[in-house]
Formats: structure tokens, C-alpha cells, sequence
């Protein structure tokens, strides 16, 4: 018996999944091995735990991880090239890899012309709409930028017309906490890019970067169509009806679903949910979200055991019912033919434009100085929002933080 300690950071339903159904269902299947699941919590401790062990020299065999983290573990050579693997296992896995895996995630698990990971947990945003709703007022979801600014006006409702959107019987367009993810894909959306095309610079500060921050900024102060939230609040004033749509990952669906249940079996009001991709300007983008799962170096057996549970998750078996219970996006095409995953795009109409979506999606810097890059990101987004900077000034504090931060690495 070979184990393989497998270090994770899934909570909740998801880490419930995860753990009860398809690592028993392969620990079941593959006697001779036993993959043992520790959950870290969250990924900020995961990161701290999986840096830690490299030092101490005892890993665990797979772990979940960002490229930035995988770019560090590549650099002090802690991890398995996967290629090395496929180069030796029946041509299967390879012609999997080649002719079945989407693009996106084939360029985002190569680091230098070699493959250090595999998908394990990406998805992408979707809109959620109150299906009744827009039909009652004849609205269907947006497929532009400008169709979706004239969508939150015409949800948005002064109940009572008092002026204010303050009281229960009022209704905004939206809500949402403001994020990153949402930046990066307005900015996607208009022809920008997150770096220079050499990979020297940032480049989210261009005209682009500055008319995405700052459509965010007038959905809430100029068009009043938009509310800041905290957390995940904007999605239960959803379910109360005080909002009318909300963005989400796909794997917010999962999360809502459990919500409606408990709602109705308290006899609170229900409505239906529709879903729709996002809506885009000159071109259509996304960007994906998520980690990869990565093998350490360690004894022939542990890593070959490793190897086989990476293989078999990604399997298209496995991904559709991964994708079914969670939300997540198939790593494979062929994935989407599964029953497990129709009957999901059956229940929920939509769903299936919104994963497609992986296929003109792009991801993040893969260098470890974006894990410091993001942040100064994320705080400039948050800043501009609040009214602190204009959007010019906050994306272009952030860019010249994030370049320093690029420099140091390039050096």
C-alpha cells in the first residue's frame, strides 16, 4: 500500500465532495493505493504549509496549487514535471492532454515549455438573474457592456420613490463586492491584457485598464444601479429579491442552490434562477480562477501513486461529476457530453454558455511576483471605488508597486 498525502484547501460542500465520494470512490478502485486528504482550510494557510515543508524537506506527494506557487516550487525544483510522466505512461494521457484538454489549461500548467500541473478547481464568473423578473418586465440578460448598464437601470426600482434605494420595498440592479476578477475581465473585455507582451511590464494601466475601473466606478456613483457589498451579502439580497442580478463564479451556484432549499423548507419565497455568460465590448474574454494540482519529488512509488490520482481526476468521467456537484469548470471537452454534467445544463438553462466561456477564457500571471501584483491590484480597485483615486491614479500606483515587485524577479 502506497499513500499519498494530498494537501487541499476545499471547505465546506465542495471539500465534502471532494474527500466522501471521489477519494474514496478512488481509493476503492485502486487498492494499492490510499490517498489521504488534508484540508488546510483556506489557501493562504496552504500556501504557508506547502513553502514550509520545501524548507523542511518533507512535502506531502500532491497539493493544490496557484501558478505563482508553482512557479516558486518549479524554481527550487521541488516538483515532478508531469511531461516526464506522460513521456513514460501509455499514449493515452498524452493524446488526452493534446486533443481533449481545453487550450486554456494546457497554457496555464506549462511553465517554460514543460507541464508542472493539472487543472484541478477553475472557474469562471456567470451572471444570475431573477428569471421571473426580467420576464415580467420583458428584459432579457445583456450581451454588451451598454445592453448590461441599461439592464441595472431598468431593475432598479425606488419602491416607495422616496429618492433612495433604502427601504424593503426598493430594488437595485446589482450589488457586489468589488474584486479583482471583475476588473480583470472588464479589461480583457475592451483589448487590454494584464502584462506587456514581452513580459517585462504590466500593462493593466492602459485606456483600457482606466475605462474598466471606471465603468465599475459609475455603475454605483454615477448610474446609482450598483451597491457595494462585503462577502458574499449581495448574493442573499439576491435571494430576498432587493436585488436584481448578481455575478458570481459558477461555483456560487452550488452555494445558492443549498440556499434556495433552505429557503423554501422555511417558507420563505423562491424565484428561478437563470444564468448567463458575461456580457463583453470589443471582444469576448474571461478570465479563469482556481488552482492546479502539483507532485512533489519524492520516492518512485509515492510519486507513480501520485501520478495515478492526478490521471484518474482528470479523467472526463470525473470532471463532469466534479463539475455537476461543485460548479467547477471540466477540464475536458469531451467532459461535456457526460450525463452527469447534461442533466446539470438541463436543470439549469444557461449554465452551459457560462462554461463555454472556457473557451476564449485567459488567466493570470504565472511569475511569483504577481502574488504580490494582485494584491497592489486589489487595493487599487478598492481605492478607486471608494472615491479615494481617480481610476488613472490608483491602476497606475498599482502598476508601478507591481512592476518594482517584476523587476526584482527578473533580476
Amino acid at each position: 500500500m502506497v499513500e499519498v498525502l494530498f494537501w487541499h484547501a476545499m471547505g465546506g460542500p465542495l471539500g465534502e465532495y471532494l474527500e466522501d465520494s471521489l477519494i474514496v470512490e478512488f481509493n476503492e478502485t485502486h487498492p494499492y493505493i490510499e490517498v489521504i486528504p488534508v484540508s488546510m482550510g483556506n489557501y493562504r494557510a496552504l500556501c504557508q504549509k506547502i513553502l514550509a515543508s520545501v524548507m523542511a524537506g518533507d512535502t506531502p506527494v500532491v497539493a493544490q496549487a496557484y501558478e505563482t506557487w508553482t512557479s516558486q516550487l518549479v524554481r527550487g525544483n521541488a516538483l515532478v514535471p508531469l511531461d516526464s510522466l506522460m513521456s513514460l505512461d501509455s499514449p493515452e494521457i498524452t493524446e488526452r492532454w493534446n486533443d481533449d484538454f481545453f487550450p486554456v489549461f494546457q497554457r496555464n500548467n506549462t511553465y517554460d515549455g514543460r507541464i508542472f500541473s493539472f487543472p484541478f478547481n477553475k472557474s469562471v464568473q456567470a451572471i444570475y438573474y431573477n428569471v421571473e423578473l426580467m420576464d415580467s418586465l420583458g428584459l432579457e440578460p445583456a450581451r454588451t457592456h451598454e445592453e448590461y448598464r441599461q439592464l441595472l437601470l431598468a431593475l432598479t426600482w425606488d419602491g416607495n420613490a422616496d429618492g433612495d434605494l433604502l427601504d424593503d420595498e426598493d430594488r437595485w440592479g446589482t450589488a457586489f463586492s468589488p474584486s479583482v476578477g471583475m476588473f480583470e475581465n472588464l479589461l480583457l473585455q475592451r483589448g487590454g491584457s494584464l502584462m506587456s507582451e514581452d513580459g517585462r511590464t504590466t500593462a493593466f494601466s492602459s485606456e483600457a485598464g482606466i475605462e474598466a475601473l471606471q465603468s465599475i466606478i459609475d455603475l454605483i456613483h454615477t448610474d446609482g444601479t450598483a451597491r457595494i457589498s462585503s462577502g458574499y451579502s449581495h448574493q442573499n439580497d439576491f435571494a430576498e429579491g432587493t436585488v436584481g442580478l448578481v455575478q458570481g463564479s459558477t461555483v456560487s451556484l452550488a452555494f445558492m442552490q443549498s440556499n434556495w432549499e433552505r429557503r423554501e423548507s422555511n417558507g420563505d419565497p423562491t424565484f428561478t434562477i437563470g444564468l448567463a455568460a458575461l456580457p463583453w465590448e470589443s471582444e469576448k474574454a474571461v478570465i479563469i480562477a482556481g488552482t492546479n494540482v502539483i507532485l512533489f519529488r519524492k520516492n518512485a512509488p509515492a510519486v507513480e501513486a501520485g501520478w495515478e490520482f492526478i490521471k484518474w481526476f482528470t479523467e472526463p468521467r470525473q470532471q463532469a461529476r466534479w463539475s455537476a456537484a461543485t460548479g467547477y469548470v471540466p477540464a475536458t471537452r469531451s467532459s461535456f457530453e457526460r450525463p452527469e454534467i447534461l442533466a446539470r445544463f438541463q436543470e439549469y438553462p444557461g449554465l452551459e454558455d457560462v462554461m463555454r466561456q472556457v473557451e476564449y477564457a485567459q488567466f493570470e500571471p504565472q511569475e511569483t511576483f504577481w502574488y504580490d501584483g494582485r494584491l497592489f491590484l486589489s487595493e487599487a480597485v478598492e481605492i478607486a471605488v471608494y472615491g479615494r483615486m481617480s481610476a488613472e491614479e490608483a491602476l497606475n500606483r498599482a502598476a508601478e508597486l507591481a512592476d518594482a515587485e517584476l523587476g526584482s524577479d527578473l533580476d
